[in-house]
């Protein structure tokens, strides 16, 4: 590696600000639409802005009889007093693990309980909505990833699944989908394990779905049949960049706890009271609504956009079925100049190639953000109609103008504590006035 000569970078604190302060201003005027992309409360980011942040906690005292690390142990009590008996509850699992640091590392840990050097687990392929690292992290472990076969674009081929089940009697069947509108159902998976290949383990990711399914918006995995559920809590789940698993079979979670003592050092306790904090408030400040409301807000925009004259996917069946919405760049455009135009305009967008039955590039868009911002009926409705204007290309004039002013209505994450919240429920001084900094970051400027 050469060395970098003086001057050949801006390598100074005053860029460095300004670069924050440029994103903060463009966040205040824009909506993301992409998938793997959520806001935190106020509250779930105050504690990255606390002592605790650069603090350890392993808790060495159920392990070894005493402490080794001191720095973090009220944050260790909020991990096993409040978060893990909350997953617990939410999952319907008896036992959960957090200290996974993120969605691709939670898929690590799993994998390599789930099995052995020279085994062979079922997946779903990236063509078919899988991510795009579960087949080179099979490999990576030793483990052969096999592609579970599919039916259409969204549906598995159950006979052939059975089929490749009976014949290989896969050590698990990995069920990853990151781009999906149909979410899988792991029951007749299941069904078909029980009969041909009783061994065979069922894992969901949920990276995507957390939010709905931990709020009851969408069915259960573990009730439906998987062995395990795990995955990243940033998405539909609007909590910090990090991920946990959750079993009900007692070997499996020591095989998990193994592997996580394998790959996981410290597990960043900031980022377990984020969680924490995130479960609480999904569970007091209207959880079970945002959920329902992430799915009807993405059928709505689907819908919206069709209507206009967008050609959106899988209209024949309704479009989605969880938060995603698919729109395939439309016919002689240019999807990186849309896309451009699209995020001048202060709507940011997620531009994919190879979604399962696009020919070509989409548009992947995401209505959790949205959602979690207090977005509805008349936000959706607005938004649908002003992404069709950019996306055909019609008269777009003061399309940047009017997002702004919609996003301004818009001011603060929803089903959340706000510091007004915090101060009426006594809270002490410091923790208030944080929270309405971390509020105040939010808030849209006209």
């Amino acid at each position: 590696m050469s060395r970098v000569e003086k001057g050949a970078s801006d390598a100074s604190i005053e860029h460095i600000v300004g670069m924050l302060a440029a994103g903060e201003r463009r966040s205040r005027r824009s909506f993301s639409f992409t998938p793997p992309e959520n806001v935190l409360s106020p509250l779930a980011r105050v504690p990255f802005a606390l002592d605790l942040h650069g603090r350890y906690f392993f808790d060495h005292l159920s392990e070894f009889g005493s402490w080794s690390f001191f720095g973090a142990l009220e944050g260790g009590r909020v991990e096993q007093e409040v978060l893990l008996p909350m997953l617990r509850e939410a999952t319907g699992a008896g036992y959960v693990d957090v200290r996974p640091l993120s969605g691709l590392h939670c898929m690590t840990v799993a994998m390599a309980a789930l099995g052995e050097v020279g085994d062979q687990v079922l997946t779903v392929s990236f063509e078919a909505g899988g991510h795009l690292c579960t087949e080179s992290l099979a490999r990576r472990l030793g483990m052969e990833a096999v592609p579970l076969p599919m039916g259409n674009a969204h549906d598995l081929d159950l006979d052939r699944v059975e089929e490749v089940v009976a014949e290989l009697r896969p050590a698990a069947i990995y069920v990853d989908q990151s781009s999906e509108l149909f979410p899988i159902d792991p029951a007749p998976l299941r069904e078909i394990v029980e009969r041909r290949s009783p061994q065979t383990l069922i894992h969901y990711d949920a990276s995507h779905l957390n939010g709905l399914i931990l709020t009851g918006a969408m069915f259960n995995p573990l009730a439906r049949g998987a062995h395990s559920l795990g995955g990243s809590t940033h998405k539909t789940l609007p909590g910090p960049h990090k991920g946990y698993l959750a079993t009900d079979d007692p070997r499996l979670a020591a095989r998990f706890a193994a592997s996580a003592s394998t790959f996981v050092s410290h597990h960043r306790i900031a980022d377990v009271v984020s969680l924490a904090i995130t479960m609480i408030e999904l569970r007091d400040c209207g959880g079970d609504e945002y959920g329902r409301l992430v799915i009807e807000n993405a059928r709505r925009f689907a819908h919206g956009l069709d209507r206009a004259g967008v050609a959106v996917s899988a209209a024949e069946r309704g479009f989605t079925d969880c938060h995603q919405v698919w729109v395939p760049a439309p016919a002689g455009s240019d999807p990186v100049a849309l896309a451009n135009r699209l995020f001048e305009a202060g709507l940011v967008v997620n531009k994919l190639d190879g979604l399962p039955g696009v020919a070509g590039t989409a548009f992947r868009f995401s209505l959790a953000e949205l959602t979690r911002m207090g977005g509805g009926v008349e936000e959706v409705d607005e938004l649908s109609s002003i992404l069709a204007e950019v996306l055909l290309e019609r008269d777009a004039r003061g399309i940047a103008e009017r997002v702004g002013a919609l996003r301004s209505r818009l001011r603060e994450p929803r089903y959340c504590y706000g510091p007004d919240d915090l101060a009426a429920l006594g809270a002490p001084e410091e923790i208030v006035d944080l929270c309405r900094t971390m509020a105040g970051l939010h808030r849209a400027t006209r």
